[in-house]
């Protein structure tokens, strides 16, 4: 959108009247010659005053109008920017928190895009477009409904988001510049140890033998099935509602090798060796290995009701 500036403005209307002032004394010289003085020359005079008075009144005030109206046009546009600009990233923000990415978060960051074309310069839509392109690609890696964002994608997204809130501020007028290299090396490496976080290497003591998350998740299951001797839908339904866990935390081998061709990123989801595959008395089925610090405690609480005991190491 064009923006008022309003010494410009000021430097083409001192411009215009020095046209109408030139104009004038050439054109009225003449006259003034032909006449030769007296009150002739006087009224001539001050008519041609009054005219030039009302002229240069009339477009000073079309002048002050359309700077008014440009000025409440742009403050207008700029708290639209800024609202739509700090809505996508609140959807972001959310999006990013449980770790997964969902159909409906997709369609939210398409309208998104959609709504930044109304007011967003060129330069802004395109660093939001590299943010939409990665979380697309991310959801489009795998079949499931819900995908997992590992910590690596995580950055990518983050880093992206990084660069279309610089091109937001200039785009506010902010600043006309990129932010300084070093400024924003640091803050993407205070990104990283944010996103990554502690290592955590806690184990956890199930049936005498010690476990890490993965791992614990896949014994628990494992035993439960020698157990019970559950069906493949039966075994489904005790442990498919886990809040912020995969969205399909045991799936049949064949399902998971399907996924696996056609999607190389399928493979590190779950627990593929022969030794980790468990048998049900109506088919063979593998356990995801998307289990960390948000998740794991849910899994254990989730355990309790069917008096699964497991202790923190």
């Amino acid at each position: 959108m064009k923006k008022v500036n309003i010494l410009d403005t000021g430097k083409r209307t001192l411009f215009a009247l020095a046209i109408i002032g030139l104009s004038a004394y050439f054109g009225f010289t003449p006259l003034f010659e032909l006449i030769d003085g007296g009150i002739a020359a006087a009224v001539i005079g001050a008519s041609f005053s009054v005219t030039f008075v009302i002229i240069l009144t009339m477009y000073l005030l079309n002048k002050q109008t359309e700077i008014q109206q440009e000025s409440k046009k742009s403050e207008k546009v700029f708290e639209e920017k800024v609202s739509i600009y700090k809505s996508i990233l609140s959807h972001t923000r959310e999006m990013l928190k449980d770790g997964k990415l969902s159909r409906e978060e997709i369609i939210a960051l398409s309208f998104s895009a959609i709504e930044l074309q109304m007011v967003g310069a060129d330069q802004t839509i395109s660093a939001f477009n590299s943010v939409f392109d990665k979380a697309n690609t991310i959801y489009h890696s795998d079949d499931n409904e819900e995908v997992v964002i590992n910590e690596q994608q995580k950055m990518e997204i983050y880093k992206a988001l990084s660069l279309f809130s610089q091109k937001c501020r200039m785009d506010l007028g902010i600043n006309v510049t990129v932010l300084n290299q070093e400024i924003f090396n640091d803050t993407i490496a205070e990104l990283n140890s944010a996103v990554r976080g502690k290592n955590d290497l806690s184990k956890y003591k199930f049936k005498n033998k010690e476990y890490g998350k993965g791992q614990l998740v896949l014994a628990v299951i494992k035993d439960y099935a020698k157990e019970n001797k559950p069906t493949y839908d039966e075994l489904v339904q005790k442990f498919s509602k886990i809040r912020s866990g995969p969205s399909n935390i045991i799936l049949p081998v064949s399902e998971v090798k399907d996924k696996f061709e056609n999607s190389k990123s399928s493979k590190k989801r779950y627990f593929m060796e022969q030794k980790d595959i468990i048998t049900l008395s109506d088919q063979e089925i593998m356990v995801s290995n998307q289990w960390g610090v948000e998740n794991i405690g849910n899994f254990i609480e989730h355990c309790k009701k069917y008096e699964i005991k497991i202790e923190k190491s």
